[in-house]
């Protein structure tokens, strides 16, 4: 079910993966965890962002950030569910090198 409610919250999350893991990073992310995080009710965007360069050791960094109308979705029975589903757990997660999270209030959203 869809809220209406406007995205007080976000939830940032960076990975550094190794170029080789790049194309099944961003095609699992893009068609499985994604929708999979999406069916969370409170969830209401997911924007994902590449830097433009990479690490220092050559990795590539990806971030995720979610809109949420509460902060604590992210720790939720209902979030780890979903989080688990399909091949991000058991494909993914051993490949990622670095992960780094925050959690906020929106300070503001504007749009054109």
């Amino acid at each position: 079910m869809a809220s209406t409610a406007p995205a007080g919250y976000f939830y940032m999350v960076t990975f550094e993966i190794a170029p080789e893991d790049e194309m099944d990073f961003n095609e699992i992310y893009d068609t499985e965890h994604i929708p999979n995080i999406l069916q969370v009710d409170g969830v209401l965007q997911v924007i994902r962002l590449k830097d433009a360069d990479p690490t220092p050791q050559g990795w590539l960094r990806y971030s995720a950030l979610y809109l949420l109308t509460q902060p604590d979705l992210p720790a939720t029975p209902q979030w780890k569910a979903k989080s688990d589903l399909g091949r991000w757990a058991p494909v993914i997660r051993p490949r990622v090198k670095a992960r780094r999270q925050r959690l906020g209030q929106v300070a503001a959203n504007a749009r054109r």
